[in-house]
């Protein structure tokens, strides 16, 4: 085989190779379960072992409800109290959007100095849980 017919194979294999040496994405094995999301917003577990999404939506504060997988599950939260002093006292209810999403009025204003405290009501007035929520720090989206 003569050097230039060498240099030639090679130059094409070393082209090749490349294409070659990828392989398609490993699928996730079907079990028939949802496939785990990403939590909108910033992360709050639950002392059930479910989870929180909270996140600022423009001049609102919205709530998204997980289980324990991560995947979206219906609100136990009938609504949600929430309480914080910026300039005064100010206080508002957040109410359901969807079957998983509690979302305030647009009420929440920068600048974010303040603290937020959230509470969280069931279906029979009976408070669930409690969560203090610092606005700065809060994904926003």
């Amino acid at each position: 085989m003569s050097t230039r017919a060498a240099l030639v194979l090679l130059a094409s294999l070393l082209a090749v190779a490349p294409v070659a040496a990828q392989t398609a994405p490993a699928k996730a094995p079907t079990t028939g379960e949802a496939p785990a999301e990403p939590i909108d917003g910033q992360e709050f577990p639950r002392a059930d072992g479910t989870f929180l999404g909270i996140k600022l939506q423009g001049v609102q504060l919205k709530v998204t409800f997980y289980d324990a997988k991560k995947v979206k599950a219906s609100a136990d939260a009938v609504r949600i109290a929430a309480r914080w002093n910026d300039t005064k006292p100010r206080k508002t209810v957040l109410l359901p959007a969807d079957a998983s999403t509690l979302i305030s009025p647009p009420v929440i204003k920068a600048p974010y100095s303040y603290r937020i405290q959230i509470v969280l009501i069931g279906a029979d007035d009976r408070e669930l849980e409690s969560f203090q929520l610092n606005p700065a720090t809060l994904p926003r989206g």
